[in-house]
């Protein structure tokens, strides 16, 4: 469960521009389970105390699909939590566009699911379940991770 940020402490601070900024929020508040803490015209500020995250939404018209971030993720502590996190997307209505199971991936084991913004910005929800030593799936032709979200037809 995720739960709105009361007091002052070290956070990861994500900013990213939306294409529409209603539908944008409204996804995020259905992905992180809570309401922007701040709200003006052209921009939205999500502030989580767990996970410790500062989410800025800004109103932009430039914004290109999946734009050049990689994806954003959040590391669960344990695979209920990751179960918990996963059922409360569903109950939210959000598509989760690919779950994932004890794979490989970024000279890690993990257990994952994915979801999309309306911009197309991966999220990836994820239990580290220990390090590898073999090469990620396959690196060198990129696809590892999002790579793999984003260029399967049947999920975009």
């Amino acid at each position: 469960m995720m739960t709105q940020r009361t007091t002052q402490t070290n956070a990861m601070h994500v900013s990213l521009q939306a294409s529409d900024l209603k539908t944008s929020s409204e996804f995020y508040a259905a992905l992180l389970g809570a309401r922007p803490a701040k709200e003006r015209p052209g921009y939205a500020k999500f502030e989580l105390a767990d996970p410790p995250l500062v989410l800025s939404l800004m109103q932009s018209s430039e914004v290109r699909p999946g734009g050049s971030l990689s994806h954003l993720g959040i590391r669960l502590p344990s695979g209920s939590e990751l179960e918990a996190m996963r059922e409360r997307v569903r109950l939210a209505g959000l598509k989760i566009r690919l779950e994932e199971e004890g794979v490989d991936c970024c000279f890690a084991r993990q257990d994952k699911f994915w979801v999309q913004d309306p911009d197309g910005n991966a999220w990836e929800f994820y239990v580290f379940l220990g390090d590898v030593e073999s090469a990620p799936r396959d690196a060198q032709a990129g696809s590892c991770c999002a790579a793999e979200l984003a260029c399967s037809e049947e999920l975009c």
